[in-house]
């Protein structure tokens, strides 16, 4: 069994998923390979030391240039925020490791595309576009290379979220436009939308959109005794064309409170497939002769924990991606499933068209 050492670069909310999902793997699948913690990377080494050990790093230090000094890290896994990730990414690609990084690449769609043309692409990476790894939308994919509903007219997608309503939420790191980017729920829920309908219908054409800041002062931290304007959006509509033909609607929101979804609805020729991935692992099809038949499989749902072995959805999306990653790491140029592993090139798609909005709208 190949053992693939891992560097972590910070140990926020989003470090901890990587590392349950790497943790549970080999308890969960019977994989050729092991993820090994080796080292973490953090701002606050002696605060988070404790911690860390505990979770199995062998090592914990505020260095990532000195951590890859060590040959035996393989892979660096960042979870920084978006500004941070730059230089991150740039470090490890010129040690010659792999990089998973978190999404978007970085906080604009310039710095980004200036980094995958520094990093080169000899730079074997993923981001974590983890709804490609969702069943519901793995399910999806083959339905539609099927042609069961026939040749899709429209598509519609509703991505929300509500943790940002309350006006009483201090400023954080994804509301601060100088490190979250120019965009809010635009940028950080955007991407992934924008991805999954071009993993589903192919190319987009064009994107219009209109962003909205509903909360537009927020206290900076929780005593309240300061407050400040907000710059980045709550919500946001997209008309979206893709260049197959198909057009539709993507709407974002961090504000939707009572209402937190993913919704997909597609329409064809023939029928219709829809589902909420934040509730529904298998998509509902209905056809125009009544009937409803059963989501064909694929051979990719082998990546993620099935009914018994389930870390809940989000998890179980990001232990997906990580297989996949791993996978194709240890696979030596034999990908089992081409076309599925979101690169930095497919994240630099989705940031585009999110650029060109927040552009049209003033905001970056």
């Amino acid at each position: 069994m190949k053992a693939v050492h891992f560097a972590f670069v910070g140990l926020g909310a989003i470090a901890k998923t990587h590392i349950v999902a790497l943790k549970a793997m080999p308890v969960i699948m019977d994989l050729p390979y092991v993820p090994v913690l080796d080292t973490l990377v953090t701002r606050n080494p002696e605060a988070k030391r404790a911690q860390a050990e505990a979770m199995g790093f062998k090592r914990v230090t505020a260095s990532l240039e000195e951590t890859l000094q060590d040959g035996a890290i393989d892979v660096v896994d960042i979870c920084t925020p978006n500004a941070m990730h730059y230089d991150d990414v740039l470090t490890a690609a010129r040690a010659g490791k792999a990089v998973y990084c978190e999404k978007p690449v970085t906080e604009s769609y310039s710095r980004s595309k200036q980094l995958a043309e520094a990093a080169g692409p000899a730079l074997f990476n993923q981001v974590a576009l983890v709804y490609r790894f969702h069943p519901g939308v793995m399910r999806i994919r083959e339905a539609l290379s099927q042609g069961v509903i026939g040749e899709v007219l429209q598509c519609q997608a509703s991505y929300r979220r509500s943790g940002y309503l309350n006006a009483e939420r201090p400023v954080s790191w994804r509301l601060r436009s100088d490190v979250s980017g120019g965009g809010g729920a635009i940028t950080d829920l955007g991407v992934h939308v924008l991805d999954v309908l071009r993993h589903l219908l192919g190319e987009i054409e064009d994107v219009q959109g209109r962003v909205h800041t509903y909360v537009k002062r927020r206290p900076t931290d929780h005593t309240q005794t300061q407050w400040v304007d907000m710059q980045v959006d709550d919500h946001a509509v997209m008309d979206v064309k893709m260049a197959s033909g198909v057009t539709g609607t993507a709407e974002v929101s961090r504000i939707a409170w009572g209402s937190e979804a993913f919704q997909i609805n597609l329409f064809g020729t023939k029928g219709s497939i829809t589902i909420d991935l934040e509730k529904e692992y298998v998509p509902n099809i209905k056809l125009l002769d009544g009937s409803s038949p059963a989501t064909p499989k694929t051979a990719s749902l082998s990546l993620v924990p099935d009914d018994k072995t389930t870390l809940g959805m989000a998890q179980d999306c990001h232990l997906g991606g990580l297989n996949h990653f791993l996978q194709r790491l240890t696979a030596d140029g034999n990908e089992r499933f081409p076309g599925l592993a979101p690169k930095i090139e497919d994240c630099l798609v989705a940031e585009y068209w999110v650029d060109q909005v927040l552009r049209a709208n003033g905001k970056a």
